[in-house]
């Protein structure tokens, strides 16, 4: 079971990986993803997520390393003490959880904008748009 969960999650790390480097440099391709309802959101903040989607990528390849990891250091065999590889794939979980929270910023906020595809930067965010008189 947990070899499939792997080949799963590295099948859909790729796949995400693909969909970041093509949203990064395809305006065509970004319109395409959003018009087809990737999430299903008000359009304001699925626009965002899809905007975000490089950072998530990056977690989501850092959650499969982590699990990797966690095979390779033979979790749940009794060991005294934490591994190394166990302590490596702990700190690449929190890669995995700052790759979601901007992804939920760049959503909100379009911040920060190194995060944000060049040509989409201009964007009003989710934030902006529910709330005009506070964005200012």
């Amino acid at each position: 079971m947990g070899i499939f969960l792997l080949i799963f999650w590295g099948g859909s790390a790729c796949f995400s990986v693909w969909r970041a480097q093509r949203l990064w440099k395809d305006p065509d391709y970004y319109q395409r993803v959003v018009s087809q309802g990737v999430f299903r959101f008000k359009k304001d903040v699925s626009r965002g997520l899809v905007r975000g989607w490089a950072p998530f990528s990056a977690g989501v390849v850092a959650l499969l390393v982590a699990m990797l990891m966690f095979v390779a250091a033979g979790v749940g065999q009794h060991q005294e003490g934490p591994s190394p590889a166990v302590v490596a794939a702990a700190l690449l979980i929190v890669v995995f959880l700052v790759g979601v929270v901007l992804q939920l910023t760049v959503a909100w906020f379009n911040r920060p904008r190194w995060c944000v595809p060049a040509y989409l930067r201009q964007e009003t965010a989710a934030w902006a748009q529910r709330h005009p008189r506070k964005a200012r």
